[in-house]
């Protein structure tokens, strides 16, 4: 099988696609300090790339969110329950983690199917 690199850089792919499936880790580009309005642009940023990627938040398997601040997690939730597809929510967890760049609150982390 092949294997699809989108926007492929020499430390990091933007999203890689083998086998049908699409691997992909979203960083907000809306850095204001809020965790709910980051976490909205971190979601937008996964539909755009699924769109690029044949794919939808339909096909979503599994979701990975690292979250810096525990007291973020409503507002994220908040967030992600505004999003997320009803009945066909991904398995997901959340970790809190400190992220590389200091303005991220979150980064979000999928492996999605391609449309069939």
């Amino acid at each position: 099988m092949a294997i699809t690199r989108i926007d492929p850089d020499d430390r990091w792919s933007e999203a890689v696609i083998h086998n049908n499936v699409i691997y992909y880790t979203s960083v907000p580009t809306e850095l204001e300090n809020d965790a709910y309005i980051q976490t909205q642009s971190a979601l937008a940023e996964i539909d755009k790339l699924l769109a690029r990627a044949n794919s939808d938040k339909l096909h979503i398997l599994d979701a990975t969110l690292f979250l810096v601040n525990k007291s973020d997690f409503v507002a994220i939730n908040k967030a992600w329950d505004e999003w997320v597809a009803k009945g066909s929510a991904p398995v997901r967890c959340t970790v809190q983690a400190g992220l590389m760049k200091k303005e991220y609150l979150i980064e979000i982390k999928i492996v999605a199917a391609v449309k069939s």
